[in-house]
């Protein structure tokens, strides 16, 4: 997954192929989100949107 130069890229979730292969999600467990989104420290940028 891209990221900024310099910032940790999470490497404990495994990405995933979701519904083609250029379709990369990172799966988080559901338990797990609390503490996933304690790290992000930065704006979360949409960069395409589908509907």
């Amino acid at each position: 997954m891209p990221g900024r130069p310099g910032c940790p890229q999470p490497t404990f979730h495994p990405v995933q192929q979701a519904g083609g292969r250029t379709i990369l999600e990172l799966w988080v467990p559901a338990e797990e989100l609390d503490e996933f989104n304690v790290h992000i420290v930065d704006e979360i940028q949409v960069v395409h949107e589908f509907r």
